[in-house]
């Protein structure tokens, strides 16, 4: 503003709405009086005079055109300025979601976990280890001393096998149906784990007898072999779990007259676990008459002692076969990729967890659509990915104060992310979009509140310290957020929005702030989280899991701006 005479002025502005060529169309009230007209502070010449205009007056995505009249004090300006056109800005976000339904059931976390496949086991020699005739030691070959009266070298080996023979004798053994002790197996090859299961195979153990004469094979070699499966079975809630060994013979050469197996399935660490006895159904003996005769089943139970808070234990697997015609050969293995990890930190109550495993943790969309759509948002379109299984960029677990290396409480993330107003109010309350919805039908007194992703409890957080604390994606403020609100439009509809008082997302954010109504904010996580989940697991201070958000597998993330509908119509 200027003025001739130097004086101080304000100026009144008004705005309209345009037609399709720029031009001043329909008057918009900015406010409630007669004229909708703003009307700045009084300004000295030559400085900048500007009017606030309340939310929800304009438009996103829409072109209006302003002009000013200015006013000394006493003088009116006779013209009225130039117009001058502006947009607000496109919405960036724009996803539609149902109402919250507070009587949804939870969610059945265990229906999300899927297989996770590791290494198949080390497979060592057990002394003596007597070198192979005929046979080579790099094939896997273990072999013992030839038996002086037979001259025959006895020697035994395990073959990983994911052949539809193999996988089909350990589902359905010579007869009935087999028992497992962990139901899926019967469907898996090679070896796979879940958070308190294993299922470790399928394989073949081999044990041949090579006829030798004058210290060399003659090209007469005795065979015998069995289809090994392998299953173990943990307890949440219990220091004492259970392994189970399934041996179906594929072969059994009548000249061994008969083969008998010795397995001895132990935990490694007598100080940490003790072993309970070996239990078989069926005899572990075959008759080289009688090759097919039985399946044997084995089973034995583990207790870790709870000496400390927390051990790992490993399991090894022995089978030495021997024959009235063959002395002993034996095999060893053990599966690096499921050792057990038992403690007494996530609960008092002991319990042991397949540690490698990498659960998923699945929220409740149909409860609280809004929380779920805010942290897909953000998973999806943030290069850091929180939680992301496809992206490879897991979540990880921060427990509470006493539990974590840090010793940082949770809390303080939050109040990073979501900072309380100096009255002690939500941050929500005075700084999220006005338009932000509460659920006061669902839980009175309900009021808007601030949710951030990713999650508080979580080395992933914003408001994670970095350096020696650990957070992988630390920043000053929650103001540094990707800006987001849930509103509803309608009964029956909500949107979550970008918030367009602020400057659209650039995506290179690393955390998203978003205003909410506090039922849906705290129901999404709060006990869904700790009991059906985090507890569920066993989660101990940085393990990593992923977030998944199956409702929003047809939503396209790609874009510079997000629209989706969900659930798909």
């Amino acid at each position: 503003m200027t003025d001739k005479d130097n004086d101080k002025a304000n100026l009144t502005f008004e705005v309209y709405t345009t037609d399709a060529f720029g031009k001043p169309k329909t008057q918009v009230k900015l406010d409630d009086s007669q004229f909708g007209v703003l009307v700045s502070k009084f300004v000295p010449s030559g400085s900048t005079a500007e009017v606030k205009v309340s939310h929800g007056r304009l438009k996103p995505g829409v072109t209006y055109a302003f002009h000013t009249s200015a006013y000394d004090g006493g003088l009116y300006e006779t013209e009225w300025s130039p117009w001058v056109n502006f947009k607000i800005r496109n919405r960036a976000v724009d996803i539609k979601l149902l109402e919250p339904n507070k009587d949804a059931p939870p969610l059945n976390q265990d229906g999300h976990q899927q297989p996770q496949a590791i290494a198949q086991p080390n497979v060592q020699p057990v002394p003596p280890a007597e070198p192979p005739m005929g046979r080579s030691a790099a094939d896997g070959w273990s072999c013992g001393v030839v038996n002086e009266k037979t001259n025959i070298q006895p020697c035994s080996r395990l073959v990983p096998d994911d052949s539809k023979k193999t996988r089909a004798a350990l589902t359905k053994g010579e007869s009935a149906a087999l028992p497992h002790l962990v139901d899926w197996c019967a469907g898996y090859g090679n070896s796979h784990i879940k958070r308190y299961e294993a299922c470790i195979g399928s394989f073949t153990f081999e044990y041949v007898g090579v006829v030798v004469k004058d210290g060399k094979p003659t090209g007469e070699v005795l065979n015998a072999s069995w289809a090994v499966g392998q299953e173990v079975k943990l307890a949440q809630n219990s220091a004492t779990f259970t392994e189970q060994i399934i041996l179906v013979p594929v072969a059994i050469d009548a000249k061994f007259v008969s083969v008998t197996l010795d397995v001895r399935f132990d935990c490694m660490m007598p100080d940490r676990c003790t072993n309970g006895p070996h239990a078989w159904d069926g005899a572990l003996e075959w008759l080289g008459t009688d090759p097919f005769s039985h399946t044997a089943v084995g089973k034995i139970d583990h207790t870790w002692n709870g000496a400390n808070k927390a051990d790992t234990l490993d399991l090894s697997t022995k089978i030495t076969a021997y024959s009235p015609v063959a002395n002993p050969a034996a095999s060893r293995w053990q599966a690096d990729g499921a050792q057990i990890r038992c403690d007494k930190i996530s609960s008092t109550t002991p319990g042991c967890a397949f540690h490698k495993y990498i659960p998923t943790w699945v929220m409740n969309f149909d409860k609280t659509p809004a929380a779920v759509a805010h942290a897909w948002l953000i998973q999806s379109k943030l290069p850091n990915h929180p939680g992301s299984k496809a992206h490879n960029k897991p979540m990880f677990f921060l427990p509470d104060a006493a539990k974590n290396a840090p010793g940082r409480d949770p809390n303080k993330n939050r109040d990073v992310i979501c900072p309380k107003n100096s009255d002690g109010t939500s941050w929500a309350s005075k700084n999220g979009n006005p338009d932000a919805t509460a659920v006061p039908e669902i839980s009175a007194g309900d009021k808007v509140s601030c949710d951030e992703f990713a999650y508080a409890s979580s080395y992933n957080s914003g408001g994670m310290p970095g350096g020696v604390i650990g957070g992988l994606n630390p920043v000053v403020s929650g103001d540094k957020c990707v800006q987001t609100y849930a509103t509803r439009v309608k009964q029956g509809e909500w949107h979550l929005y970008d918030d367009e008082r602020k400057a659209a997302p650039t995506w290179n954010e690393v955390c998203g702030r978003s205003a909410m109504s506090s039922w849906i904010n705290s129901t999404s996580m709060g006990g869904a989280f700790s009991s059906g989940f985090s507890g569920k697991y066993r989660l101990l201070d940085k393990d990593p899991y992923w977030v998944s958000f199956p409702q929003f597998g047809h939503c396209d993330a790609s874009k510079a701006s997000v629209t989706c509908t969900v659930p798909k119509p």
